[in-house]
C-alpha cells in the first residue's frame, strides 16, 4: 500500500458543480451484489452509488484495511462536526461492511444507459466466500490447509482438549491456540455460496454530478487507473470518465 497517497479531499466540503459520464466496459462477468443478498446472491443490472464508490477508491489507489479505513473515517467526522455536518457511520455501512469515504463527493444524475450493446445474460455459479474469524478454532475448522509444523501438534492438543469435561475449557484452550498460531493458519476459509452473474457485452454510461476538487482527481486519467474491478474482485471492468459542457 502506498504511504503518500493525499486524503486532502476528505477535509473539504463536497461542491458538487462538475457534470461528467462514467463509461464502464465489462471485462469479464459482474455480480454487482445489493447490499442485503440474502442466501443467494443476486446481481443488479447496474451498480449502485455505494459500488461506485468502491470503483472511485479503487482507481485512486485507496486500497485500506478496515482498521485504517474506520481511522480516516473519525478524522473525517471530527472534521464535519467542526463544519457543522453530522456525519454518521451508521447510514454508509447498512447491509455491508464496507465503509466508504466518498460518497458525498458525487452523485448519479439521471438515468443510467447502455451503449454499443451487443448482448447480455444471467447466470448462476457457486462463489467462494470468504470468512474470517481469527480468534476462534472455528476459523482452523474451515481451513483445508495449515502449516506443516502445526499438524501433529494441533492432532495432539485437540485430542487431548476433547477428553475435558468442560465444553466452555476445551473451547477456550482451543480458541488460545488458533490465536497463538494465526501467523501459520490461512487468512480466510471459504465455502461455496450460490452466487449470479450479468455476463454484459455492452458499455454502461451514468451521468454523475461531482465534487470539483474530486473531478479534478478522476479526470487527471495519466494518475489514476483505469482497470478495475465492480462488485467484487472478479469483475474486471475498463474505466473512462469525461467531463461534460453544463
Amino acid at each position: 500500500m502506498e504511504s503518500n497517497i493525499d486524503l486532502s479531499i476528505l477535509k473539504k466540503l463536497p461542491e458538487l458543480k462538475t457534470q461528467a459520464v462514467l463509461s464502464i466496459r465489462p471485462l469479464a462477468p459482474l455480480s454487482m451484489v445489493s447490499e442485503l443478498p440474502g442466501s443467494f446472491y443476486k446481481t443488479m443490472k447496474y451498480p449502485s452509488k455505494k459500488m461506485l464508490c468502491g470503483l472511485f477508491e479503487n482507481m485512486l489507489g485507496w486500497h485500506f484495511d478496515n482498521k485504517l479505513r474506520l481511522e480516516i473515517f473519525k478524522d473525517m467526522v471530527k472534521v464535519r462536526k467542526k463544519q457543522k455536518i453530522d456525519l454518521k457511520k451508521e447510514q454508509l455501512i447498512h447491509g455491508s461492511t464496507y465503509l466508504p469515504l466518498l460518497m458525498d463527493y458525487f452523485d448519479i444524475l439521471g438515468n443510467i444507459s447502455l451503449i454499443e450493446f451487443k448482448s447480455m445474460f444471467n447466470y448462476s455459479d457457486l462463489w467462494n466466500r470468504g470468512y474470517r474469524r481469527p480468534e476462534s478454532n472455528i476459523h482452523l475448522n474451515g481451513c483445508r490447509n495449515i502449516d506443516v509444523s502445526l499438524v501433529a501438534e494441533r492432532y495432539n492438543l485437540f485430542t487431548k482438549w476433547n477428553d475435558l469435561t468442560s465444553k466452555k475449557e476445551s473451547k477456550a484452550k482451543k480458541d488460545e491456540w488458533v490465536k497463538n498460531n494465526i501467523g501459520k493458519i490461512p487468512c480466510f476459509y471459504t465455502s461455496p455460496t450460490p452466487r449470479e452473474y450479468i455476463c454484459l457485452d455492452a458499455v454502461v454510461e451514468i451521468p454523475l454530478i461531482l465534487d470539483v476538487n474530486f473531478a479534478e482527481l478522476l479526470l487527471a486519467e495519466t494518475k489514476i487507473s483505469n482497470i478495475c474491478y465492480l462488485g467484487n474482485s472478479e469483475g474486471w471492468v475498463n474505466i473512462k470518465i469525461k467531463e461534460v459542457e453544463i
